[in-house]
């Protein structure tokens, strides 16, 4: 399985990534909340500073953030695009 990954100026510096995996094949956008000190005193179930609280995977075929067309999907018809996931580990 080979896994590619998108790196622009505009993509957020932590907290966001967007990968492409060619099993699927799809390209998703990654994002997700790690804890801080905050969270931990708010939450008792968060153990550590950088825990992932939630994440959410969309598949894209653009960029959200340069516009730029992800490369690798230009003759492929799938049905993955727009299917999204959101974990909740908050609990």
């Amino acid at each position: 399985m080979t896994i590619k990954e998108h790196s622009c100026n505009a993509l957020p510096k932590s907290g966001v990534y967007l990968h492409f995996e060619d099993a699927v094949p799809a390209w998703t956008l990654n994002i997700q909340k790690e804890a801080t000190e905050s969270d931990l005193e708010e939450n008792h179930y968060l153990e550590n500073t950088g825990d992932v609280i939630w994440s959410t995977h969309l598949n894209i075929l653009f960029c959200p953030f340069c516009g730029m067309r992800l490369p690798g999907l230009e003759s492929v018809i799938s049905d993955h695009f727009g299917v999204f996931q959101h974990h909740d580990f908050s609990r």
